[in-house]
């Protein structure tokens, strides 16, 4: 797939700490077949001084999601300026409990920073496979 010069996406950088993470990002230029040179919203060059620009492979890069129908089982959760997929664990309206699937952590989100957890495959966004639950899931939900 490719991506328009100032197109809003996501990257999700498959390295340790960032795994199951999605930053928003904009696209200034496309400088190889697969790579894009993005500027990050949330993250910030070491000096914290501007906005992070990398280049980043085009399997990192997914569109935005579509907008929010409604909340499921499987979530993103928007926690230190990324998107985290976790599992709602509790419901107290009209914000979630979400566990986090890379860490473990329990968080507490408001309503508004809570989404549906998509898949981009082969070019379209796809609901990740359901998982039966355990009996550890069965405890944790209320």
């Amino acid at each position: 797939m490719s991506y328009a010069h100032k197109e809003t996406v996501e990257i999700c950088k498959k390295q340790e700490g960032l795994v199951s993470s999605y930053y928003t990002a904009t696209v200034l230029a496309a400088i190889a077949r697969t790579k894009y040179l993005v500027r990050y919203e949330t993250r910030f060059s070491e000096d914290r001084t501007r906005l992070l620009v990398e280049s980043v492979d085009e399997a990192d890069i997914r569109p935005l999601p579509p907008p929010n129908l409604e909340v499921s089982e499987k979530v993103d959760a928007y926690v230190n300026d990324a998107w985290w997929v976790g599992k709602i664990v509790r419901k107290v309206d009209p914000n979630y409990y979400v566990k986090l699937d890379s860490t473990g952590t329990v968080v507490h989100c408001p309503f508004y920073k809570v989404r549906v957890h998509l898949e981009w495959e082969h070019g379209k966004w796809v609901y990740p496979p359901i998982k039966p639950q355990t009996d550890e899931d069965q405890s944790n939900a209320i």
